[in-house]
């Protein structure tokens, strides 16, 4: 019986002055163990990545000198990852700054994009190798402000997501507490708001992310600011707020901003991560309902905890500790919803983005 399995694992940085951008390791799935692949250098800043359910590939985004200045030389790039270190097979640019989320849809024929700094969203087209056409993506800007001065004095795009039937573009702004809605068909002639599925989060709550539960018909989205977390039932004709909860303690006052969002694979478990109070809260689902129930807010070994992935498996979870310099291992317990730290990690500069798959 075969004990020991290792499965890639891939994981994006700010890279500052280092440009080590893109660390690709190997991960066991029965030990938590990791060892290292190799780095793709000279990248600068690929804060989030996306792979490719059904081809060897990896879509990450990053910024590129030669497309002029940093307020403008944002870009996405897709590479290779058949063999070996990544292969870099396409680049196109999004006119802005480096986005800070991308996702794949519509059969993986598409790639949708959030832009923070000018809030804006687009979409790629991609062929059926998956790679980018020549076409320019179809892109939408927000506008608008929110009551936090420091952080929503304009708008900010910060996911850009699709719902589970492929029909619409979710994009949620965190500087105008709204998640805005595009309707996917005909989406080649332009992104065209559809008004009765936008969600409203509490002023100055600021909405990071969005997900979709497995069964297509729950939402749970994370609100940074205020470290909340709601559910919500989603049909085609809009999203129905269930529950409100928060992501840190009860009488916690100090400084913590909630970050990402991950289900366990079964949809019974949906972990939030929380920078500054350093803690993973497990929350267990209710499919049916969409309910929530605290399980357990675990602290952990690094500081401020980005994104973060379960193994195969789910035993283990990897967590990018970005302002400790390293991605640390953690053993999972589903029935308590705990996390406890094996020792293990990995050296990373600043990590923010971690995924399996792709070998």
């Amino acid at each position: 019986m075969k004990t020991d399995i290792w499965t890639r694992a891939y994981i994006g940085t700010y890279t500052d002055e280092k440009l080590e951008g893109i660390h690709i390791v190997e991960a066991n799935s029965a030990t938590g163990a990791i060892n290292p692949v190799a780095v793709v250098r000279g990248v600068e800043n690929p804060t989030y990545l996306a792979l490719s359910a059904n081809r060897p590939l990896l879509y990450a985004v990053q910024g590129v000198p030669e497309y002029g200045a940093r307020d403008c030389f944002g870009a996405v790039s897709v590479y290779g990852i058949d063999s070996g270190e990544p292969r870099l097979l396409g680049r196109r640019p999004v006119g802005v700054t480096v986005p800070c989320h991308i996702a794949l849809g519509l059969g993986e024929s598409v790639l949708a994009f959030a832009e923070y700094t000018n809030a804006t969203a687009g979409v790629f087209k991609l062929d059926d190798n998956g790679l980018f056409v020549a076409e320019e993506p179809v892109v939408v800007q927000h506008h608008g402000s929110g009551p936090d001065r420091e952080r929503q004095e304009a708008a900010h795009a910060h996911c850009a997501t699709f719902t589970p039937d492929g029909r619409y573009l979710c994009v949620a702004d965190l500087g105008i507490d709204r998640v805005v809605a595009y309707n996917m068909e005909g989406w080649g002639g332009g992104l065209k708001e559809v008004e009765a599925l936008a969600i409203s989060s509490a002023p100055g709550a600021g909405p990071r992310h969005l997900v979709f539960h497995p069964n297509g018909e729950l939402a749970f989205l994370i609100n940074e600011l205020d470290n909340t977390l709601l559910a919500l039932r989603y049909t085609a004709s809009g999203f129905e707020e269930l529950q409100r909860v928060s992501t840190v303690p009860v009488g916690f006052g100090d400084f913590s901003k909630a970050a990402a969002l991950k289900f366990s694979d079964d949809g019974t478990r949906l972990l939030a991560s929380n920078r500054g109070h350093d803690s993973i809260a497990t929350f267990g689902v209710d499919p049916a309902s969409g309910a929530l129930e605290l399980m357990a807010i675990s602290p952990l070994a690094g500081s401020f905890p980005r994104d973060f992935a379960f193994f195969p498996g789910e035993k283990f979870i990897m967590v990018g500790h970005e302002k400790s310099g390293s991605v640390g291992v953690y053993a999972f317990d589903c029935t308590t919803g705990k996390l406890t730290y094996t020792g293990i990690s990995y050296s990373a500069h600043r990590p923010v983005c971690t995924l399996f798959g792709g070998g």
